[in-house]
């Protein structure tokens, strides 16, 4: 059974939650990824120019998702603390990397600060501007 289980979901002999399934097929599905990474990017720019630095995973995600401190619902009460670590680290990770699929943010694996915009948002933001110049 254990290999229907999403990726993010790895060694975990529970099946995940559905609020867990949906939101992360909400965050990187091909109808929707582009809006989260659109709101991601912009959160990143305003931290950055806020900070001299990028925000966290746990920050964008706490922005992106304010009402459930960062992450889609409650985990099963019987999981070990490493295994809740681990299967929120891979959920934001691997929604980011979607996300820096397509362009919109960027970051250094293993640098905690690291999150920046990526060549596509900046792209769009150079000709937002030059909209409005004109």
């Amino acid at each position: 059974m254990q290999a229907s289980y999403p990726l993010w979901w790895k060694d975990i002999e529970v099946p995940p939650p559905v609020e867990w399934i949906y939101t992360f097929e909400e965050l990187s599905g091909d109808e929707t990824a582009e809006q989260w990474a659109l709101a991601s990017a912009i959160f990143i720019a305003q931290t950055r120019r806020r900070t001299g630095s990028g925000p966290t995973f746990a920050e964008l995600f706490m922005h992106l998702m304010p009402d459930t401190n960062g992450i889609p619902g409650r985990l099963p009460d019987d999981l070990e603390f490493v295994q809740r670590r681990r299967i929120v680290a891979a959920f934001r990770g691997l929604a980011a990397i979607e996300w820096r699929r397509r362009g919109m943010i960027s970051f250094d694996r293993g640098v905690t600060p690291s999150l920046r915009v990526g060549r596509e948002f900046r792209a769009h933001s150079r000709q937002r501007q030059l909209a409005r110049t004109e």
